[in-house]
């Protein structure tokens, strides 16, 4: 097309058999579509496997006639999405959310929540991560406000402003329940958190109203805690320093 050929210019035959196939059926389809639209196109290419399709549309005989006969005019650009790839499988970094939803365990049937270990907030005492005993905690939460709040605050705030919302939101719920809190300032610690989530444990009223709440809470104390984190950040660093 008028975007012009490549340096790496590939054509139809040079590509695998069903590689082949697939794109004469595309083009069919993409003719057939354009028929009914009574389109007469006019095609641009970027990228190596654009320029093949465009090109293969551009020939072919029957797309050839519907260009003789049709009357609308349009501009059609087709574009190669390969680097759509190294984003599905990049580190983005900083997301609190990111980090809890690769580290921790999935929750049996499902795929996009986990498992939060609720042991802390009983009277078990277990060094087993693996045990069954307690139900396990998760992320969604739909019916408590504030632990949806505290949700989205992980997915769109940096990592260092999430956990800080962390807190904030326990101190929160701890004062409403007159719970016995020290309000600290500085930097936030998994510690710290875990220390917090321990005042709601004797108080059964407190440990129901903010469930969800204590669920999220000990999700980033297990995730800071965790050794995959450490790894996650070095991997991280290395990413940077090859972008550089």
């Amino acid at each position: 097309g008028p975007g012009g050929p490549g340096p790496a210019e590939v054509g139809l035959g040079a590509l695998p058999a069903e590689l082949r196939a697939a794109v004469r059926a595309l083009v069919g389809d993409l003719d057939a579509l354009f028929a009914a639209l009574g389109l007469r196109e006019e095609s641009f290419a970027v990228g190596a496997l654009s320029r093949v399709v465009a090109a293969e549309l551009a020939s072919c005989a029957p797309a050839r006639n519907r260009r003789r006969t049709a009357t609308n005019k349009a501009s059609v650009v087709f574009v190669d999405r390969t680097l759509d790839l190294a984003g599905a499988v990049g580190h983005h970094g900083d997301s609190l959310a990111e980090k809890i939803l690769s580290v921790l365990p999935k929750l049996p049937g499902h795929k996009t929540d986990v498992m939060v270990n609720m042991v802390e907030l009983t009277a078990l005492q277990t060094t087993d991560e693996s045990c069954n005993i307690i139900a396990p905690g998760c992320l969604a939460q739909p019916n408590d406000p504030a632990a949806k709040a505290l949700w989205e605050s992980f997915m769109n705030l940096k990592q260092k402003e999430a956990v800080m919302e962390a807190r904030r939101h326990l101190v929160e719920a701890a004062s409403r329940e007159n719970l016995p809190i020290k309000m600290s300032m500085g930097e936030v610690t998994p510690e710290q958190l875990s220390s917090y989530t321990q005042l709601f444990r004797n108080n059964l009223k407190a440990l129901e109203n903010h469930c969800g709440l204590l669920q999220l809470v000990l999700a980033t104390v297990q995730t800071l805690k965790h050794p995959q984190t450490s790894k996650w950040d070095n991997f991280l660093a290395f990413e940077r320093l090859l972008l550089q």
